[in-house]
């Protein structure tokens, strides 16, 4: 087997066991010899993949002692437009959601005017808290023009996303996506759904989805528990830097990260 697809196979099947807690956060990895002598590769390999495994914020190192399970899963970049789905399983999560519902709601003078629909149009609106590893992490409500909505009525979205319905199932792309990130204080309907106190801080994520022509296919206002997320960025000051290279922009890095405990 060539050392890429070595590499690849430990990585990938240590990952499997950590995401789905075979190792649970705190314990101790194999050392890397047992690791060598199960997987039948080089130290080099396994030292690889352990690299990998770091680099992705699934373990850490301490020097002389040993690899252990992280207690912070992360991360996924929001430089590009990815769904909660995509998120958790980059972050090590199982994903999933509670539909609370979904209904015709009558036209919203500021949600018509972002999606670009007439003021009296009807919207479909939708409204799920979404789980990581069955924990509340984030509620999110969404509008969308009823046409779109519709489409949505017969669908699975405890185990679904709407991305996924649009996409898998009636071929229509979500191509872009414009967010705007604030801060805001808990309502109780919020509150309650998130199981924290009323009038908690929460992060609040708008975003406005788009598929081809430009055509605004829902609004969203996501409130995230800041005790589970939070979001780092890392810019550039000079787009001319030597540091620059083909894999990097402007924007360098803007993740979030999902925390397996409060914190």
């Amino acid at each position: 087997m060539a050392p890429k697809a070595q590499y690849e196979r430990v990585h990938e099947q240590l990952k499997k066991e950590i995401v789905e807690q075979a190792f649970k956060p705190g314990d101790k990895l194999p050392s890397e010899k047992r690791l060598c002598d199960y997987f039948k590769v080089s130290r080099v390999t396994v030292r690889h993949a352990l690299q990998q495994l770091e680099h992705e914020g699934l373990i850490y190192r301490k020097q002389g002692v040993g690899a252990f399970v992280a207690e912070k899963r992360m991360h996924q970049s929001i430089v590009q437009l990815t769904d909660f789905s995509e998120d958790m399983k980059r972050a090590g999560y199982k994903s999933s959601s509670r539909l609370i519902d979904l209904k015709k709601v009558k036209a919203d003078k500021f949600i018509n005017s972002v999606l670009e629909l007439k003021p009296d149009a009807p919207l479909i609106k939708v409204d799920r808290v979404r789980l990581a590893n069955n924990r509340p992490i984030a509620f999110d409500e969404t509008w969308l023009p009823a046409s779109y909505g519709q489409l949505l009525f017969d669908e699975d979205l405890t185990n679904q996303t709407i991305y996924q319905v649009f996409e898998d199932k009636y071929d229509i792309p979500i191509i872009g996506g414009r967010y705007k990130i604030t801060a805001t204080c808990a309502s109780e309907y919020i509150s309650s759904q998130l199981e924290v106190p009323e009038g908690e801080a929460v992060l609040e994520i708008d975003r406005c989805s788009r598929t081809t022509g430009n055509k605004k296919i829902y609004f969203q206002k996501r409130y995230n528990n800041p005790a589970f997320i939070s979001y780092e960025l890392e810019l550039l000051r000079n787009e001319n830097s030597d540091e620059l290279t083909k894999h990097e922009l402007e924007l360098r890095e803007f993740v979030p990260k999902f925390y397996a405990e409060k914190h």
